[in-house]
């Protein structure tokens, strides 16, 4: 069995606003529009793919009905989604958790300087 490791980048994280719930939120939108875009490129390929061969998928696309393993697969990769998403609500979550705070960092800062 292989054990997961926790990887994540110590030390603050950049703040590029006032409101850190604003800099979360950019986050999310910056890993949607990632996964958007990579989607939208697949799903291009596949549809000039099936165009230049002549092959018409609307109809089977609309009617098409997921089998177990699909919907199994499908649910696997949104609950994936949803960790890069909430990534760094998680992170704060744990560094506060933790006891991790700007204080905190900056003593450890004095403390080594």
């Amino acid at each position: 069995m292989v054990k997961s490791v926790k990887r994540t980048v110590k030390g603050r994280r950049p703040k590029f606003n006032t409101d850190p719930a604003i800099d979360n939120v950019h986050a999310m939108v910056m890993a949607l529009t990632a996964e958007v875009t990579v989607l939208h490129d697949r799903l291009d390929t596949v549809e000039r793919i099936c165009e230049a061969k002549d092959i018409m998928l609307t109809e089977e696309i609309e009617n098409f009905v997921p089998d177990k393993q699909t919907l199994i697969a499908r649910e696997q990769w949104r609950q994936q989604l949803l960790k890069r998403m909430f990534y760094l609500l998680r992170e704060q979550a744990n560094d506060e958790a933790e006891g991790h705070t700007d204080a905190s960092y900056n003593a450890f800062l004095d403390e080594i300087a």
